[in-house]
């Protein structure tokens, strides 16, 4: 039966703003905005990565939804059944879609989660989190607790990372850590939902950003997820591993628009000729978010022993023609390395973390 409450949360009219329908979207968890005309006419859809290509083609927020909305999509109709719309689904990698009426009137939305009946084959979700730095910018606070178990609202950093890995898919837990590693695995072993999912590796020495992905014993037997852990953000981990698999690249780094005003007039000159001057201009560019979804097979080119960290794997993708992707993020981001991000973060807490899992 339709579900008309949902339905009237996802569906927003054309004239909407971009940055009000990626509110929508986000308070929705569901992946998906409908753009309707007043009688429920389908104009289009607006999904997820449509909002993360217009923040890479830096489209005004303010423009209104319909620039970026995808016209025309693939749509169920009424009356077909659940084995019809999961095959849809299959043949068109769209896993939200409408379901219309004769007259192309929304009537309903499925998703992939209720139209399949039959599990698929299980592949473990992996995810890494790299939590063996020192944490020296932090310092005094990071000279008797590492950073991890900095407390951030009601619990450490640690737990609100793996929680939200946890809540977006993630089988298994790589804790890669080093500095007070056995705090870390004290503070984990009394906590069931981590500690039966979690297995350490641990650097007898700093190994660099990437250098412990080489101590993995098992390979991940599908695309896995590497996170920096200081992060605190609800970044769409779920979302990014379709993204990384529909683009098939080898490797997928989030990024963060970020923009830096200059706090003096510039000028542009031509030899000792001054051609323009701007004052105080502001700069926007994308900076590497530390989340990363990478294929099993990238664990070949992680060198054994030796300190290596992630820029230097991307470059050396790069460099041998591999695909590497990226994936805007536009939710909420932090990354606390100084004490003026971690007092931010703790005053955002009750905006970010969700319920604990399982605890």
């Amino acid at each position: 039966m339709p579900n008309s409450a949902l339905i009237q949360n996802l569906a927003i009219p054309p004239n909407l703003s971009i940055y009000e329908a990626t509110e929508v979207l986000n308070r929705a968890h569901r992946r998906i905005v409908v753009i309707v005309e007043e009688d429920m006419t389908l104009l289009g859809v607006v999904t997820d990565s449509n909002i993360r290509q217009s923040v890479l083609d830096r489209i005004d927020m303010e423009e209104p939804v319909s620039r970026i909305m995808r016209a025309r999509p693939v749509v169920a109709f009424q009356g077909q059944d659940d084995d019809q719309i999961l095959n849809l689904m299959e043949t068109t990698t769209c896993y939200q879609i409408p379901v219309v009426d004769d007259q192309n009137k929304l009537v309903d939305i499925r998703f992939l989660e209720e139209v399949s009946k039959s599990k698929q084959e299980f592949k473990e979700t992996v995810a890494v989190l790299m939590v063996g730095g020192e944490g020296k910018r932090l310092r005094p606070l990071t000279e008797e607790t590492p950073k991890p178990l900095l407390q951030v609202g009601d619990k450490p950093l640690l737990f609100s990372i793996m929680d939200h890995l946890i809540e977006s898919g993630v089988d298994r837990l790589y804790l890669a850590v080093n500095y007070h590693a056995e705090m870390i695995r004290d503070a984990i072993a009394s906590q069931v939902p981590y500690a039966s999912r979690l297995s350490f590796v641990e650097e007898d020495e700093p190994m660099g950003t990437a250098g412990a992905l080489s101590l993995i014993k098992e390979r991940p037997t599908g695309p896995f997820i590497i996170m920096n852990g200081d992060l605190l953000t609800k970044a769409a981990i779920s979302e990014m591993l379709k993204f990384h698999r529909h683009e098939r690249n080898v490797l997928t780094v989030a990024l963060r628009e970020e923009s830096r005003e200059v706090p003096f007039g510039v000028a542009r000159v031509e030899g000792t000729r001054i051609l323009s001057v701007t004052e105080k201009p502001s700069h926007t560019y994308f900076v590497n978010a530390g989340i990363y979804v990478a294929e099993p097979y990238i664990l070949d080119r992680i060198p054994a022993n030796t300190r290596y960290d992630m820029t230097t794997l991307i470059e050396d993708l790069i460099s041998n023609d591999l695909r590497v992707g990226s994936f805007p993020v536009h939710e909420y981001w932090t990354d606390i390395g100084t004490p003026e991000q971690l007092e931010q973060a703790r005053q955002d807490a009750d905006f970010v973390l969700k319920p604990r899992v399982g605890r």
